[in-house]
C-alpha cells in the first residue's frame, strides 16, 4: 500500500490541477446519470421474514383479504362545543365526505355516522377515506385538495385533523442541521489549523464526496428500495467522516513539513502514513456498515449500503482532493502563513500540558474514566426498544394531533390494534379463544371472531384492542401472554399479528442478535489492532473501552429519550421507546470512528515510543500533536451529529442524540482519557506479543 499511496501522492504533487479538475468531472458524469435516471425512494420496509408475525400476516392477506389495495387516511374530528351530531356540525361533516369523494382517486368516504364510532357523548368521531391508489401514487394535488376541504368542517367549531397513509407534512430529515454542523466545524477546523482558508479544505472535501454519494444513491434508488432516512444517515456518517479524515492528512502534512522535508517529501510521507490510516479507518466504518446486513432486515441492509458509500467516497476525496488543494495552498498548507487570531487560540497547548496531567494522574483518571461510563450506562438495563408512531411527531404536524384526539377518545391502545388468528374449523372454539381475550385486563374491546376464505386452511380472525400504546411494555407482555396460551386449556393455536406485533417481534429479534452482532465487531477489532500495533494489552483496552462507551451511550439514551430526563432541551415533547434498530446503527458507526481515533492517537504512541523507548513521553507527544487533531476531529462530529438533534423526524433526532452521546463518551473519555492513561500505566507492558503469535499474525505497519 506504501508504493501505491507514494506513486498517487507524486501524481498528485505534479498534477494538482488537473487532480481537482478530475473530481469535479466525476462529480459532473455521477450528476448527471443521477438527473437522466431520476430517483425513486420507497417507505422503509420494516420486516423481519420468518417471525410469527411476518407469517400471521401472510395468512391474512390470503384468507382475509378484502382487495383493497389503495391508500387509506383518516379525518379525525372533536367538537370544540356540544356534539358532532349537532344539526350544522352533522351537516358540515357530511359536506366534507361529499368534497372528499369528489375526488377521482377517490373510491369511498365514510362518515362516523355510517360507521357508528361516535364516542364520548358523540365528542370524538372519524371519518375514513379509502383511496382507489397506493399512497405513493396519490397526486399532491389530491392531497393539497383534502387539506383545504377540511376548512369546512373547522370553520362548524370541529377540530379536524388527518392521519394515515398520506405525507400531509414534509418532515425536516436534517438537511438545515447540516449547515449548523457545517458552520461549527468551519469554526474548530480554523483554530486546529491558524487558518480559515486550510479550515475550508476538508469541509470542501467532504461536501463533494457527500454529493457523489448522494447522487449515486439517486441512482442506486432505482435499483433497491432506499428511503429518506437512508440519506440522513448517509449525510450525518459522509460529511462528519470526511471532514475527519481530510483533518488528518492536513495535521500529518503539518508535521511532516516540520520536519525539514521539501513538500513532495512531506505529502508523500503524509499520504503514505495519515492516509494509510484512512484507508484503514475507512475500510472499518465500511465494514461495519455493511455487517449490518448480517442481520437479515431490509432496512437496515439498505441503510448500512448507502452510509458505506457515503464513506467510500469520503476516503477517496480525502486521497485525492484534500493533497491537490495542500499543493495549491502552498505556504497557507504548510502552516508558514497563520491567521494571528486563530494561531494564538491554536497554540494554547504549546506546553503540552494535557499529556502530562494525563501522565501524571494516570491511575486516578483511568478510574474516574471506567467508574463514569459505569454510571451513565446503568440505566441500559432498562432498555425498550420499540418504533416511533405519531404520539411522538411534533404537535406542530396534524398527524401527532390527530394520534391526540384518538387517544382521548378512543384510548392509547386504539393505534395498536392487534389481529389474533385462531387456528380452528369449530365455531365454539373460537369463541372460547375469544372469551380468553375478553377476560385480559390489558384489552379494551375487540371484534366478533370472522372466520376466512380456507385458503391457508382453517382460521378465524379476531381484531383486539389493546390498553395502552404498541411500545408499551404491558401491550408486549400482552402480546407474549396470548402467545403463551396458545394450544393451551382447550384454547386452538393463536397467531398474533398486525403492525403492533410486526414491530414487537423485530424488536424482539434485534435485541436477540445484538450481543452477537457486537461480539463480531468486537472480535474484528482486537485481532485488527493486534496485528497493526503487535500487541495484546492495546487491543484489549480499545475494545474494552468501545464496549464501556457503547453502554454509557445506550443508558444516555435511555435517560433523556425513554425516562424524558431533558427531552424538552432536545425537542422531544413526549417519552418514547428507544428506536430498535439504533443499537445496531451505534454499534457499526461508532466502532468504525473508534478506531479511527484509536489509530491515529496510537500509532503516533508507537511510533514515538519505537525511537525513544519512553513511553510517557510518547504519551506526551501523541498527545501534542495527534491528540489535537482527534480533539478536533471529535468536536466536529459532535457539531455535526447534534445537528441532527434539533431535525423534526423522531427517527433521525434518535439518531443524532444516540451518536452525539457516542461521540462524547468513545472520542472524549475513551480515546482522549482512558487509553492514553492507562498506556501510561502499562509502560512496557503495551507491546507485549507472545513470539509465537507475532509469527502466525500477518505485518502491517502504518508508520
Amino acid at each position: 500500500m506504501n508504493k501505491g499511496l507514494g506513486k498517487l501522492s507524486d501524481f498528485i504533487y505534479k498534477h494538482a490541477v488537473a487532480t481537482i479538475v478530475a473530481v469535479l468531472v466525476i462529480l459532473g458524469i455521477v450528476g448527471g446519470v443521477a438527473i437522466s435516471q431520476g430517483s425513486n425512494f420507497a417507505t422503509a420496509g420494516l420486516t423481519i421474514k420468518g417471525t410469527e408475525a411476518q407469517k400471521a400476516l401472510n395468512i391474512v392477506d390470503k384468507d382475509f383479504s378484502t382487495g383493497g389495495s389503495g391508500a387509506s387516511e383518516k379525518i379525525v374530528f372533536k367538537a370544540k362545543s356540544g356534539k358532532l351530531t349537532d344539526a350544522k356540525k352533522m351537516a358540515a361533516i357530511n359536506k366534507l365526505a361529499k368534497k372528499v369523494s369528489d375526488n377521482k382517486q377517490v373510491k369511498v368516504v365514510a362518515t362516523p355516522a355510517q360507521q357508528r364510532n361516535l364516542v364520548k357523548n358523540s365528542k370524538y368521531g372519524y371519518a375514513t377515506i379509502q383511496y382507489k391508489e397506493k399512497a405513493a401514487n396519490v397526486s399532491q394535488a389530491s392531497i393539497d385538495k383534502l387539506v383545504k376541504d377540511t376548512s369546512v368542517t373547522r370553520k362548524a367549531g370541529i377540530q379536524t385533523e388527518l392521519s394515515g397513509d398520506l405525507t400531509i407534512n414534509a418532515m425536516d430529515t436534517g438537511e438545515k442541521s447540516e449547515v449548523y454542523g457545517l458552520i461549527a466545524a468551519i469554526v474548530v477546523l480554523a483554530v486546529t489549523f491558524a487558518s480559515l482558508l486550510v479550515a475550508g479544505m476538508p469541509i470542501i472535501s467532504a461536501v463533494l464526496g457527500l454529493a457523489v454519494s448522494i447522487l449515486g444513491t439517486f441512482i442506486m434508488s432505482n435499483f433497491i428500495s432506499i428511503s429518506s432516512a437512508d440519506l440522513s444517515l448517509s449525510g450525518m456518517v459522509g460529511l462528519a467522516v470526511g471532514i475527519d479524515y481530510g483533518l488528518f492528512i492536513i495535521s500529518r502534512y503539518r508535521q511532516e513539513f516540520k520536519e525539514g522535508y521539501d513538500r513532495q517529501t512531506t505529502l508523500r510521507r503524509a499520504m503514505m502514513i495519515a492516509g494509510k490510516s484512512v484507508v484503514f479507518a475507512g475500510s472499518t466504518v465500511i465494514v461495519a456498515l455493511l455487517a449490518m446486513s448480517a442481520l437479515g432486515i431490509q432496512f437496515l441492509t439498505v441503510m448500512g449500503i448507502c452510509g458505506a458509500l457515503s464513506v467510500l467516497t469520503a476516503v477517496l476525496m480525502a486521497l485525492t482532493f484534500i493533497p491537490a488543494t495542500l499543493v495549491l495552498l502552498g505556504k497557507h498548507g504548510t502552516g508558514e502563513k497563520r491567521n494571528r487570531l486563530f494561531g494564538k487560540l491554536s497554540a494554547l497547548n504549546q506546553d503540552k500540558g494535557y499529556g502530562k496531567l494525563v501522565t501524571k494522574y494516570k491511575g486516578f483518571l483511568a478510574i474516574v474514566a471506567v467508574a463514569g461510563l459505569l454510571v451513565a450506562a446503568f440505566p441500559a438495563t432498562k432498555i425498550n426498544l420499540g418504533l416511533p408512531d405519531d404520539g411522538v411527531q411534533s404537535t406542530k404536524l396534524t398527524a401527532r394531533r390527530a394520534y391526540d384526539l384518538m387517544a382521548e377518545g378512543y384510548g392509547k391502545g386504539n393505534s395498536a390494534t392487534l389481529v389474533v388468528l385462531v387456528k380452528t374449523s369449530d365455531a365454539s372454539k373460537a369463541a372460547l379463544a375469544e372469551k380468553k381475550l375478553t377476560s385480559d385486563k390489558n384489552v379494551v374491546s375487540e371484534t366478533p371472531a370472522m372466520p376466512g376464505n380456507g385458503k391457508s386452511g382453517h382460521y378465524y380472525m379476531i381484531t383486539v384492542t389493546p390498553k395502552y400504546d404498541g411500545n408499551s411494555v404491558k401491550t408486549k407482555s400482552l402480546v407474549a401472554k396470548i402467545r403463551s396460551q396458545s394450544n393451551k386449556n382447550g384454547i386452538p393455536k393463536m397467531l398474533v399479528t398486525g403492525t403492533t406485533a410486526i414491530n414487537i417481534d423485530m424488536s424482539s429479534v434485534l435485541m436477540q442478535a445484538l450481543p452477537k452482532f457486537a461480539i463480531i465487531i468486537v472480535a474484528f477489532a482486537f485481532v485488527l489492532l493486534m496485528i497493526i500495533f503487535r500487541s495484546l494489552l492495546i487491543p484489549l483496552i480499545a475494545v474494552f473501552g468501545f464496549v464501556l462507551s457503547l453502554l454509557a451511550t445506550l443508558g444516555a439514551l435511555v435517560f433523556v429519550v425513554q425516562e424524558g430526563h431533558g427531552m424538552s432541551l432536545v425537542g422531544l415533547t413526549t417519552k418514547m421507546s428507544i428506536l430498535n434498530f439504533a443499537p445496531v446503527i451505534l454499534i457499526g458507526i461508532l466502532f468504525g470512528l473508534a478506531m479511527d481515533y484509536e489509530v491515529f492517537l496510537v500509532s503516533r504512541v508507537r511510533e514515538i515510543y519505537d525511537k525513544t523507548g519512553d513511553t510517557k513521553k510518547a504519551v506526551i507527544e501523541a498527545l501534542h500533536s495527534n491528540g489535537k487533531a482527534v480533539f478536533a476531529a471529535a468536536l466536529i462530529m459532535s457539531a455535526v451529529f447534534l445537528g441532527f438533534v434539533f431535525a423534526s423526524d423522531p427517527t433521525v433526532k434518535s439518531i443524532g442524540l444516540a451518536l452525539s452521546f457516542g461521540i462524547f463518551f468513545d472520542a472524549f473519555i475513551v480515546r482522549m482519557v482512558l487509553v492514553p492513561s492507562m498506556i501510561a500505566l502499562f509502560g512496557k507492558a503495551n507491546w507485549y506479543l507472545p513470539k509465537w503469535l507475532d509469527k502466525i499474525l500477518p505485518h502491517m505497519n502504518l508508520e
